[in-house]
């Protein structure tokens, strides 16, 4: 169920930009003011860049937030190689997140106790090293708030499948809360700002291990948006409505903080018991946006891959649809490229040097 780990961090690939800025939707004279509820989100398969290009062609929107994936025990040279990601996302014109996952070495070699342990002071190398890297790329070359990032700390705590997550058997919620606090005070020691990283704490819609949601709560104080990952497929407890995934997680989010509300992975497959269903994800597509604003969710960022299943929506191996560009075509869903064009959906900003407005990377509007 862990769908980061074929994510591995290689180093950014080439590429041309394509004015993907220029390619939003229009907005007020003033470049700083725009009507929306949510923010647009993406996180793509290899290549990278080449991914990202296709996509903002044929949506016409590029997204403003753009995911990758990372863990805590990264070499030196792996940092590196995940600032170039990071960088090339920024080039291209979209704010990236990135998951930060307190692994050490592989997830399966990673100890249960790891929550207990980083809360200890055990990784405190760790953490400082991955402070300086970011600080380092978030102020390149000014020394003050240039680029932008969302950070989401040890996320899906509420599931057994992470060893960081209490139900797998090593630690407790208060270690996982005293875990993601040292990372917050450590990683935020050499002056960052809410203007330069927003903290995304974020569970599991559904968890295992019976324990609810709001105790694994860090705080309002270290955390900036609430984040929630969920997915719909048959093989996973049924096909479910939106409602039927996101409720009970949001109402226990709701509990315990008034964090803006982030959907931070959300994929549909396209199987059903007897084979595929193209139409069928569709609509459960533009049913999920409709849901997804009608909550007041400020941004979904969609898992567009091939692992367990056909998540994607663009480049996949079936759609409702095909794209053509140049000598390639790809299966896409319309679906999505109709979602994202709403008025009620915003992409990377057209003007703002900073890829989004304060309010907007706030999620204060």
């Amino acid at each position: 169920m862990n769908r980061r780990r074929f994510l591995g961090l290689s180093a950014a690939t080439g590429g041309t930009l394509v004015g993907a800025m220029g390619m939003s939707r229009s907005v007020a004279s003033t470049g700083t003011t725009r009507a929306g509820d949510l923010l647009a989100g993406v996180s793509v398969q290899e290549p990278m860049l080449r991914t990202l290009d296709g996509f903002d062609r044929w949506t016409g929107t590029p997204h403003a937030v753009v995911v990758y994936y990372a863990t805590l025990g990264q070499s030196g040279p792996e940092r590196r190689e995940t600032v170039e990601r990071l960088e090339a996302t920024w080039a291209h014109g979209h704010v990236p997140m990135l998951v930060l996952e307190p692994t050490i070495g592989s997830i399966e070699s990673t100890p249960t106790t790891i929550a207990t342990d980083v809360a200890a002071g055990d990784y405190d190398a760790e953490l400082d090293a991955w402070r300086d890297t970011l600080t380092g790329w978030l102020q390149r070359g000014l020394g003050r708030a240039n680029r932008r990032l969302y950070l989401e700390f040890a996320p899906e705590m509420n599931g057994d499948w992470v060893p960081w997550g209490a139900p797998a058997g090593g630690s407790t919620p208060d270690d996982y809360v005293a875990m993601f606090r040292r990372a917050h005070a450590r990683l935020m020691s050499k002056g960052l700002t809410q203007s330069e990283v927003q903290w995304v704490w974020g569970p599991n819609a559904k968890g295992r291990g019976g324990i609810a949601i709001q105790h694994y709560f860090p705080g309002d104080d270290v955390v900036d948006w609430a984040g929630v990952n969920g997915y719909n497929w048959h093989r996973w407890g049924g096909w479910n409505t939106p409602a039927e995934i996101y409720g009970k997680a949001l109402e226990q989010i709701r509990s315990v903080t008034d964090a803006p509300i982030a959907i931070t992975e959300v994929g549909c497959s396209s199987d059903v018991e007897d084979g595929n269903d193209t139409a069928r994800k569709a609509v459960w597509i533009r049913e999920f946006y409709d849901y997804a604003v009608a909550e007041g969710i400020k941004m979904v960022c969609w898992f567009n891959h091939t692992k367990e299943t056909d998540w994607g929506v663009f480049g996949g191996p079936r759609g409702t649809e095909t794209w053509t560009s140049g000598a390639e075509t790809v299966f896409v869903y319309d679906a999505y490229r109709e979602v994202l064009n709403r008025p009620s959906v915003l992409g990377a900003h057209p003007t703002d040097r900073r890829r989004l407005t304060e309010r907007e990377f706030r999620g204060a509007f």
